[in-house]
Formats: structure tokens, C-alpha cells, sequence
């Protein structure tokens, strides 16, 4: 969206503003390996585009040199989904007021790393499906991103999903070590069941904004700025 105002040509990209969601640090049981904090979930930051949803996931260290830890993320649109298991069979389930977990998002950082999309088929799992794009950035604190079509997960402006993120280790058995939404230990065991729900261990969600709110943020960061030129 181009704006002329008083000579100033202005540029206003019309996306959406950035939600994060956080989590509290050293929240995994003591019995349970932290993977050198890597398993430490600290933040998620979820935004959009026309096109597509982006994830971006925190984690308490550094992927490059522990060099193990699966991440997940479990998300209801209202489809049909499924308040028992995901697309990994993990012992992992989602329980929102939209419904159960529709779509499964896995990835892995080890061997160079990797990442899946699975769907709820309304019977059982479809997948694994590639997602748009999937980037690890190692570092004192690691960050994943994750980037999936709005279309593939059958959003659009306005809507509201559900959902949560998970790390966990590379047994077919585990479970989430930590959860996003859960600001307390989420397991006390490998193998024991979480569920992530408003009257369990919590979840979390966000609203698409409608294009008339984008474009009153967009009016509102413009006459910021043109007051500010003003002063001048």
C-alpha cells in the first residue's frame, strides 16, 4: 500500500502484526534431559502473510552442538480432528474449544534437519507433506522456523485457531518433555501422556486479522509518522 502525504511517499506493508507467545525457562522435570537446554522451550512468535502462516520457535540452546531433540507443533482449525494422538502417534494430544488437533507439524535438527505436516483425515493421519519452508538458526539460544500456506491449513482472514508447541526426544514413545503453552513441568516420565488444553496444562491461540484492522494499524503507524515529521 502506497500513501503520498505532504511529499512523503510512504510504503506500508500490510501484514500482520506479530504475536509472542512465552514460556517460562527451566520448566522440564529433573529426571529428564534437557538436551543441553535445547529442550527448553522459551518463546514462540507467530505471524502472517497474505499467503502463509510462520512459526518461529525459541529454544534454550544450542541445536548445533547437542545436535539431537524433535520440535512439534499441534494446531485446531475447527476441522475435523482428533483429541487422541497426532500425525507422530507420540503420546501428545490437543483438546481446544474449536475441536481436536487437525494438523501436526514434526521436525527434527539432527543429520542436518527436517521437517513434516501431517493432516487429520477425520479416521486417521495423511502425510507426511512438505511445509512450505523449514530453517534452524543454532545459537545460545536456537530459533526454527516454520512457514506453512494459509490455504494448505484452510485459514483465512478472520479466523482463529488453537494450538501448541512441543519438544520431546527421538523415541517413537516420548512425549512432551516441554510444552509451549504450560509455564509449569509438563511430564514426569519419557513415555507419560500430555494434553494440551484451556483446562489442562494450556493452549494457545491466534486471530488472522481482518484486512480493515490491518489497514487501521497501517493508518495509525502513518499519522505517527506523520506527526513526528511535523515536529521536525
Amino acid at each position: 500500500m502506497k500513501l503520498r502525504v505532504a511529499g512523503l511517499v510512504v510504503l506500508m506493508a500490510m501484514s500482520a502484526s506479530a504475536e509472542i507467545y512465552t514460556d517460562s525457562s527451566g520448566d522440564i522435570d529433573a529426571g529428564i534431559s534437557n538436551g543441553g537446554g535445547t529442550l527448553d522451550i522459551l518463546s514462540m512468535e507467530v505471524t502472517h502473510n497474505a499467503t502463509d502462516l510462520m512459526f518461529s520457535l525459541t529454544l534454550n540452546g544450542n541445536v548445533s552442538t547437542t545436535d539431537w531433540g524433535n520440535f512439534m507443533i499441534g494446531i485446531a482449525t475447527g476441522g475435523t480432528g482428533t483429541t487422541t494422538g497426532n500425525g507422530w502417534n507420540r503420546p501428545i494430544n490437543l483438546d481446544s474449544p474449536i475441536g481436536g488437533m487437525d494438523f501436526w507439524i514434526g521436525s527434527w535438527v539432527n543429520s542436518g534437519g527436517g521437517s513434516q505436516l501431517w493432516s487429520y483425515n477425520g479416521a486417521s493421519w495423511d502425510g507426511p507433506a512438505a511445509l512450505g519452508s523449514y530453517t534452524i538458526t543454532p545459537g545460545v539460544q536456537s530459533v526454527l522456523d516454520f512457514m506453512v500456506p494459509l490455504a494448505t491449513l484452510g485459514l483465512s482472514d478472520g479466523d482463529t485457531f488453537y494450538f501448541d508447541a512441543y519438544s520431546t526426544g527421538g523415541g517413537g514413545s516420548d512425549s512432551a518433555v516441554d510444552a509451549l503453552s504450560n509455564p509449569s513441568v509438563s511430564i514426569t516420565s519419557w513415555s507419560q501422556t500430555y494434553t494440551s488444553s484451556e483446562s489442562g496444562g494450556g493452549l494457545s491461540a491466534y486471530t488472522i486479522p481482518e484486512p480493515a484492522t490491518l489497514s487501521l494499524l497501517g493508518l495509525g503507524a502513518l499519522s505517527a509518522l506523520v506527526l513526528r515529521r511535523r515536529r521536525r
